[in-house]
């Protein structure tokens, strides 16, 4: 009789677990589904202007457009949606940084993985993922090759192309940055850059130009 007693409640609590797994997967599915429709209906909501600025930071940023508009919704400020994609796409978060390395994960890796994120224009998290676990004795060489590597005026938005331009016109790396920043702060464009240093401009001119 005890020994049918014991079968009995081992039966149900196999039962019971059972139903506990098949009720959280559907909760989970539920969940999921709201927050796809969440970011669908918040992508929606947008202009069609943002809906076009939405798609840009999504390809920019390597994400889709509906978790741009996710941001967006909750700062209202396009230059504060930038802010938090780009710190989503070159850093990984400090929580995530500890669970990573609970799995396996050498911190001073994804501690890396940020350094060349900036200096290759790769998402932080693609890179210490292709990088792997301590265990899979991965060399950085075997997953960034040195071509990769963007020089300062690269990561500051020349394009290769441009860089090589700006050294055919024998301009130093210092004044390479600083054609660099000009075009960031939209004083010129790089026509316009090549049109003046051409016309017998220099840099230092240029800039001049740029504080006046």
């Amino acid at each position: 009789m005890g020994r049918i007693l014991a079968k009995k409640k081992m039966v149900a609590g196999i039962v019971l677990l059972l139903l506990l797994a098949v009720a959280g997967i559907v909760g989970f599915q539920m969940w999921n589904s709201g927050s796809r429709e969440d970011k669908q209906e918040a992508y929606r909501s947008l202009s069609d202007v943002d809906k076009e600025a939405a798609d840009l930071y999504a390809e920019w940023y390597e994400c889709s457009p509906e978790d741009v508009a996710v941001i967006q919704s909750k700062t209202k400020d396009w230059d504060k949606t930038a802010e938090k994609l780009e710190q989503d796409f070159f850093t990984i978060p400090e929580n995530t940084k500890y669970q990573m390395a609970k799995e396996g994960y050498r911190l001073e890796d994804l501690e890396k993985a940020e350094k060349l994120s900036v200096q290759t224009g790769r998402k932080a998290m693609d890179l210490a993922k292709a990088k792997g676990k301590a265990s899979e004795d991965k060399k950085w060489s075997e997953v960034v090759k040195d071509s990769e590597i963007l020089t300062t005026e690269e990561q500051l938005g020349l394009t290769k192309e441009q860089s090589k331009q700006l050294k055919d016109r024998k301009l130093s790396r210092e004044e390479r940055i600083d054609v660099a920043i000009l075009l960031l702060n939209r004083t010129f464009t790089f026509d316009e850059v090549t049109e003046e240093l051409d016309a017998g401009k220099t840099v230092e001119e240029l800039g001049k130009q740029d504080i006046n």
